[in-house]
């Protein structure tokens, strides 16, 4: 089942993003979506806050309170790591919204073929997540969602993998060999031999440091800097 929400304080814009949806439910019977519907962001957040968090979020920008790439930079803040497609009559926060690792910025009115194309998206990234792998940790086997996985350490013979709940799992393996579990998917980028990133989870990077949705920050190599800028880049432009 999928999680999905819609927020806009414009009626007519939530019943067209809802009928839009059910025609695209009806064309793909095989994805199960459940859907909630919000009028102010701030109401998102409560929301959210108070329970489960939402795979997809389909938000727009102008709205009472706050805006919605405001509304989602506190999601991010909260580590949550939704596929967000803004819903706009503007181009002036595109930039904004993809430093929010945002999948979709589609301006109204938009167009069917524009909306179906932006789930599409949405939804493959969705199922390319849903990967895991399974270690030998220090504790036992531990079996992780690769979607939970923020960043890899290398620490005394050991790597420690952070999650994105905040629990940590060491295991006897070289930051290589858990590349080698890893290397497939296009979110995890190896810096050296001490850390691996997960891209979805980052927030800022620079020359000095690699800035995490968790609050994590790690030094970034600057040997390292400007090829994995341009990977970033690329990668987040085309998730």
């Amino acid at each position: 089942m999928i999680n999905l929400a819609i927020c806009d304080d414009e009626l007519q814009e939530l019943d067209r993003a809802n009928s839009l949806l059910k025609q695209y439910i009806h064309e793909h019977p095989l994805h199960q979506i459940n859907t909630d519907f919000f009028s102010s962001p701030l109401e998102l957040l409560a929301y959210v806050e108070a329970n489960n968090r939402f795979d997809v979020l389909l938000m727009d920008v102008y709205m009472p309170g706050i805006l919605g790439t405001d509304a989602a930079r506190e999601l991010r803040d909260m580590g949550d790591t939704c596929q967000i497609i803004f819903l706009t009559t503007s181009r002036d926060h595109a930039v904004d919204a993809f430093s929010l690792n945002a999948a979709h910025y589609l301006l109204k009115p938009y167009s069917e073929k524009d909306f179906f194309t932006a789930l599409d998206k949405v939804l493959d990234n969705l199922t390319k997540k849903e990967g895991n792998i399974t270690v030998k940790s220090t504790e036992g086997i531990s079996r992780i969602e690769l979607n939970k996985l923020v960043y890899c350490e290398t620490e005394n013979h050991l790597q420690r993998l952070y999650l994105q709940d905040g629990r940590t799992i060491c295991v006897r393996k070289s930051s290589t060999e858990i590349f080698e579990l890893l290397h497939e998917d296009p979110r995890f980028y190896k810096c050296g031999s001490t850390y691996i990133f997960n891209m979805d989870y980052i927030t800022e990077i620079s020359s000095q440091n690699v800035v995490f949705s968790t609050g994590a920050k790690i030094m970034m190599l600057s040997r390292k800097y400007t090829e994995f800028k341009k990977l970033y880049m690329d990668y987040s432009c085309n998730r």
